[in-house]
Parts: C-alpha cells; structure tokens; sequence
C-alpha cells in the first residue's frame, strides 16, 4: 500500500502527525492531588437580586459537565472557590431603524479567588467583566441566565488552565 510513496515523504507524514498532536490534551493539568472543589456562597455586592444564587447554580454546573473537579459541600476540600459579584448592568447595543432596542448588553463583573488548601496558595485571583449580546425579544431573566452561564465556563475555564 505504501510502495510508492518516498520513504522520506512517508516519515514526514508520520512526524507531522505526532508533532500536530503534542500541543494538545483533553486530560487535566492540574495535579493529581486536586480532586475536589468548594464553591463558598457567591456574595452579591448589586441591587439585582437572585444574581449571587443563580451564579453559584451555575458554577456547580460547569464544574460538574467538566468532569475534572468533583465539587464539594466540604469547606475543607481541595480548592475553595469565593467569587463575589461587583457589578451587572444591562444596556442597549443595537438600535433599529425606528430607534427601538433591537440588541441588550448585559454585563456583569465580579472578582474571585481559588485557593489550593492542601499547597496554601492561590492558584486564581482576579477580576473579570463577561459580556454578552443578546437580541431584545429574549426576556431579561433569560438574558441574565446567558450571561451567568458564559461567566460560570470563563470563571471554570480560568481555573483550570491556571496551572
């Protein structure tokens, strides 16, 4: 089957292959030590109400479709998450011809940390601001679920390429 290919095309092929792959993984890069995850109860510094709950709701979710962390009541488990929620505002992006909102932005900021108890020290910290754009016949709740779903992935996402 592979007679007529050049020997030296044939190992290119074969290198090229290996060597695509070596970037990435779908495994893990967090120790082997870290198993589990506490998220201690979102704190809720805006005057929108339900935010802090429904973020929290939404962290134990990506965590457990991610699969990598099995989340724990325990406050003693191997990472603790807290995140608290600094800002949420919702605005208009697009204007129709007529001038009526055809497009809301929703925004939210929030700051956090996750600490590794079993090594004592801080694998995240930060603050961040997610975004999203959202056509203006989707109701508000709706929107706001969006929003905390993409925030709760980044927010997943952060900690474990932190490694």
């Amino acid at each position: 089957m592979y007679k007529n290919i050049p020997k030296r095309v044939l190992l290119f092929l074969i290198g090229f292959t290996y060597c695509g792959c070596c970037g990435y993984s779908t495994r893990s890069l967090l120790p082997t030590y870290i198993k589990t995850i506490n998220i201690a109860e979102v704190k809720n510094r805006t005057l929108h109400p339900l935010l802090a709950e429904d973020l929290n709701d939404r962290l134990v979710t990506a965590f457990t479709r991610d699969g990598r962390l099995r989340v724990s009541p325990d406050p003693s488990a191997d990472l603790v998450l807290i995140i608290e929620i600094t800002g949420y505002k919702r605005s208009a992006a697009v204007y129709d011809d007529s001038h009526n909102v055809s497009e809301w932005r929703y925004e939210l900021r929030y700051s956090g940390n996750c600490t590794d108890q079993l090594k004592n020290n801080v694998l995240w910290e930060g603050t961040q601001q997610v975004f999203e754009v959202i056509d203006a016949d989707v109701d508000e709740e709706d929107g706001i679920e969006q929003l905390l779903k993409s925030a709760a992935d980044l927010i997943v996402q952060n900690i474990l390429v932190a490694w």
